[in-house]
């Protein structure tokens, strides 16, 4: 095994929501780990982020479920540049937000069709974060759940940083397009390898 693809879902996903992917590009010498975010929509749909109405959004245990999964990764004696999070749209936001959070420094971000919640907070954590880690953002240019615009914005945010970002926008809806395998695969072999 050459790499290690931490796979989160989107919003009301879980456990099997990104098998498909896994299937579908087909990487060799990767190993894929399926995370479930741990607030309960309900019994079969999952979030990364819970809803409070005194303070907004949390995601603590997300946060906490995602650096517990690294350390066990690093303690098999994996490296921890061949480490990468791919999140989908939810997914995506919690990738970034784990980036900026920790001080972790793994191979890379890869977040699909995502936004930055809480911009503001966000801009003051991104300030004190590690900008070793590369970022791949994706998106489609007819995302009418999550408009494209906000992976603009998170590029500018993360470049303005000095984070190495790269973002591509392809065809297609709210979604992870079959075309993004060529631009993953080769971001993953390229960065910090």
């Amino acid at each position: 095994m050459k790499y290690i693809i931490i796979a989160l879902h989107g919003w009301k996903g879980n456990l099997e929501s990104m098998k498909i992917i896994k299937k579908a590009f087909d990487f060799k010498n990767t190993e894929w780990l399926f995370l479930q975010g741990p607030y309960k929509v309900n019994d079969k749909e999952f979030s990364w982020y819970k809803k409070d109405n005194l303070i907004g959004y949390q995601c603590k245990a997300s946060l906490k479920l995602i650096k517990k999964t690294i350390s066990n990764i690093l303690k098999s004696g994996f490296p921890i540049n061949k480490i990468y999070l791919l999140g989908f749209s939810q997914g995506a936001c919690i990738a970034m937000d784990f980036l900026v959070k920790h001080k972790l420094s793994i191979g890379g971000i890869i977040p699909i069709s995502g936004f930055i919640r809480q911009k503001d907070k966000f801009k003051r954590d991104i300030t004190s974060s590690n900008p070793n880690t590369p970022i791949l953002l994706i998106h489609c240019h007819n995302d009418i759940i999550v408009p494209p615009k906000e992976s603009h914005e998170a590029y500018e945010l993360f470049m303005e940083a000095g984070f190495d970002v790269k973002l591509h926008l392809l065809n297609g809806g709210h979604k992870i397009p079959l075309k993004a395998k060529g631009l993953i695969r080769d971001f993953i072999e390229k960065s910090r390898n």
